[in-house]
């Protein structure tokens, strides 16, 4: 549109001269090739076929001096392929010199410049907003990755205190009750009196050995509610209508947990951000040999600017989590996006 204004505003200094200085001839015909010309210079990319056009204006100026007045709509474009070389131009008002023609020719150049200084401004800070934007990318996923690393931290942290707790406890209280439990059933060997007490603390002690023995074991296997925390995820996730079948029903280890979710979350934020999706299925189950989890989606988005050569942050992080447990990792852009992935018991 400013192109387009700019050089209106030139024709019409064009038209004002001509019709000042030749207002007895037929201009219809110079006005008509001048804005045709124009036009072609402004359509047509190949250099050649460009440099053609100014030599055809040229020659037209040297036929007729009534192309002259309409030079500087063609100095417009001509000052941008060529730069300070077009000034040469000017030679051509000493065949017609007028006020007019030299003052519209000056008044293109400095339209032209301004013009090809704002198109540099523009595309260098289309090139910075690129950046930033991509930096801020960048910025986001790793704010998610220390997210991430922090909560695993946090649970490690309390992982690693029960597990010094539970020590402790094996170490001294185990160990006095154990102690305890001994001397019970050596005084009932020895002992001649009724040995009703002696069972009845036995029992007792032997009781509280256990529900120790159990309290341990669930010290040193984490709390972390895997369905739940999953179940979690997908009630979060307010714009996917979410399918979860979840059939883990043996106990795992804090850090098998903590990746199943992993891949859980990720799956989630890739269809929300870039599957274009609203739907999601997530199957998770328990094989004799191995873990599943197969998730799907009916996103269309995502297939088109991807492909299966281009891996995201994302797949590597479930292929890194395969891998840690002899699993292998398949997927596929095929009606939507699918994922499967294997995790070795053992």
């Amino acid at each position: 549109m400013r192109q387009f204004i700019e050089k209106l505003f030139i024709v019409i200094l064009g038209l004002y001269a001509s019709y000042i200085f030749y207002p007895q001839n037929d201009l219809v015909l110079f006005f008509l090739v001048s804005i045709i010309l124009s036009l072609l210079l402004d359509l047509i990319n190949p250099t050649r076929v460009r440099v053609f056009i100014y030599i055809c204006f040229i020659g037209l100026c040297f036929f007729n001096k009534l192309f002259i007045p309409y030079l500087p709509l063609i100095l417009y474009n001509m000052y941008i392929d060529f730069g300070i070389y077009s000034l040469s131009s000017f030679l051509l008002f000493f065949r017609d010199p007028n006020l007019v023609t030299i003052f519209a020719a000056f008044i293109s150049l400095y339209l032209t410049i301004t013009r090809d200084s704002f198109n540099r401004f523009t595309e260098d800070n289309k090139i910075v907003r690129d950046e930033l934007k991509e930096d801020a990318i960048y910025l986001r996923k790793y704010n998610e990755q220390l997210k991430i690393d922090r909560e695993k931290n946090i649970h490690i942290a309390i992982l690693t205190e029960r597990n010094r707790i539970a020590r402790e406890m094996h170490d001294s209280i185990g160990h006095s009750i154990s102690s305890s439990i001994l001397q019970v059933e050596a005084l009932k060997i020895v002992s001649n009196t009724s040995l009703d007490s002696l069972d009845l603390l036995q029992n007792t002690l032997s009781t509280g050995m256990d529900d120790i023995r159990r309290s341990i074991h669930n010290l040193y296997s984490d709390s972390l509610d895997l369905k739940k925390r999953i179940q979690t995820l997908c009630e979060e996730a307010i714009s996917l209508d979410i399918d979860l079948d979840y059939r883990l029903e043996e106990t795992l280890s804090y850090d098998f947990k903590f990746d199943i979710l992993s891949i859980v979350r990720e799956s989630i934020t890739n269809c929300i951000k870039h599957s274009d999706g609203d739907k999601l299925s997530i199957k998770i189950l328990t094989q004799p040999q191995f873990y599943s989890i197969t998730i799907r989606d009916n996103g269309r988005s995502f297939i088109e600017k991807g492909s299966s050569s281009s891996q995201g942050m994302g797949l590597i992080l479930m292929e890194e989590i395969a891998r840690k447990y002899d699993g292998f990792i398949n997927y596929e852009f095929r009606e939507g996006f699918k994922i499967y992935i294997t995790l070795m018991k053992g």
